[in-house]
């Protein structure tokens, strides 16, 4: 088996989701509908990739994607070809900036994540002027790391993480992190809010004689739990109907807020006119 084809192999190998349960925990459709561009999504993966990066970043969450939008929220014409190139689809295709060990960074319909575990972060107050900044400076970035496949496998399945002391597994983890890997867990999101100096992790306040200064934490790598504990990242979530009751449940009529479901019978709606 030639070296290519082997690591095109194990890398399809690593990253296979597992079938999922009766009960799932978010419903794609219900979440598409309240989707931004630039809105930061979580993913609570079960492959083996996904299970390692959780261990390695001590996070519910496995990745952090980057939400672009349809092509014609991207107000850069450039931008909009070089999408096009990465990725021909329709003009209602939602798109996401997303990373695997085989292509390095690149985009994907927002549809490949059906089923899977979402959160939905958001950043607060941001114009659309920043927002498109932010998606300008990510899409530049397409094609990172696709030049450390090896290495990047070496440094998640060789190095016994789990034995590791947490603090120090994030000091080796951002000194070893090579471009993939950074890519795999969403770092290129969070230097896109670092490019329009949108902070994520909490300001420091340092005191100088009369007057104090702000300044931005800017760590070397970012993951899925920087953004779901940010204070300045709003979570996103959206209600949704099950088709069945999941076995080991009772069920009986509901009575409830019938504003509860207001943002799901919007979604159903507007499936309806669409």
């Amino acid at each position: 088996m030639h070296s290519p084809r082997f690591y095109q192999w194990l890398c399809e190998r690593l990253q296979r989701q597992p079938e999922h349960g009766e009960w799932p925990l978010g419903d794609l459709e219900s979440q598409r509908a309240q989707l931004r561009p630039c809105d930061v999504l979580l993913v609570d993966g079960e492959s083996a990739l996904d299970r390692r990066l959780k261990v390695l970043t001590g996070s519910r969450f496995s990745r952090a994607l980057l939400y672009i939008g349809r092509p014609h929220e991207v107000a850069d014409p450039a931008l909009r070809a070089l999408l096009a190139d990465y990725l021909p689809c329709g003009p209602d295709t939602q798109l996401v900036l997303d990373a695997s060990l085989e292509r390095g960074l690149w985009v994907r319909d927002l549809s490949n994540l059906h089923g899977l575990h979402l959160r939905v972060c958001r950043a607060q107050n941001l114009s659309p002027e920043e927002c498109q900044d932010a998606l300008r400076f990510a899409i530049s970035r397409l094609g990172t790391g696709t030049q450390h496949g090896w290495s990047t496998l070496l440094l998640l399945w060789l190095v016994p993480w789990r034995t590791l002391a947490a603090r120090l597994r994030r000091r080796l983890l951002n000194r070893w992190a090579n471009d993939l890997l950074r890519a795999i867990t969403g770092t290129t999101a969070g230097e896109a809010f670092a490019f329009i100096q949108f902070p994520v992790h909490p300001l420091v306040k340092q005191p100088e004689d009369a007057a104090a200064r702000l300044l931005r934490l800017q760590p070397r790598l970012f993951h899925a739990a920087d953004f779901d504990h940010s204070p300045y990242f709003d979570v996103i979530k959206a209600p949704y109907l099950l088709q069945a009751v999941p076995s080991g449940f009772g069920a009986v009529p509901w009575k409830g807020n019938a504003g509860a479901l207001v943002p799901e019978q919007r979604r159903q709606h507007l499936s309806v006119v669409d």
